[in-house]
């Protein structure tokens, strides 16, 4: 395999391991599927005023109108508070709910476990590799979404 071979069998195994992770993650997780639970996740971690609708969308890179759906289901489902910002009129603010924090609780041996299992046959060194290419493969894309390529 030359190097394009290899970078083009990078590039299609993240696709495709991201669409078999999706598929194991919604089988793991009750109630929720995995890209709404990392969307709970991400919205948990970051700081209070922070948790507008269009910050949370850019953190995880994708559109305003696509995270504002999922949040409306999850808001239905009692996970989330929607409601306009103090501050910005035109912002909508995003709370989580005591039940999505008892979910995370019920839930975390069961992620962990399967998480674990799942990296089972790495070793801490490799671990760590793979951590690093992840990390560096990020900025990559992030630079490589900077760049205007309209013209290539």
């Amino acid at each position: 395999m030359d190097r394009t071979d290899k970078e083009e069998f990078i590039f299609g195994s993240i696709l495709l391991l991201s669409n078999k992770l999706q598929i194991m993650g919604d089988r793991i997780l009750p109630d929720l599927t995995l890209k709404q639970w990392f969307l709970l996740l991400v919205i948990s971690k970051m700081d209070a005023d922070e948790k507008s609708v269009n910050t949370i969308s850019s953190f995880i890179g994708s559109t305003r109108q696509n995270v504002k759906k999922m949040l409306i289901h999850l808001e239905s489902k009692g996970f989330i508070l929607i409601h306009k910002s103090q501050k910005d009129s035109r912002a909508l603010n995003v709370e989580l709910t005591k039940k999505s924090y008892q979910y995370f609780i019920d839930n975390a041996n069961n992620a962990a476990q399967r998480v674990n299992s799942l990296f089972s046959d790495f070793s801490d060194k490799e671990i760590d590799t793979v951590k690093d290419f992840l990390e560096k493969f990020h900025g990559c894309v992030e630079t490589y979404n900077g760049e205007d390529i309209s013209n290539e």
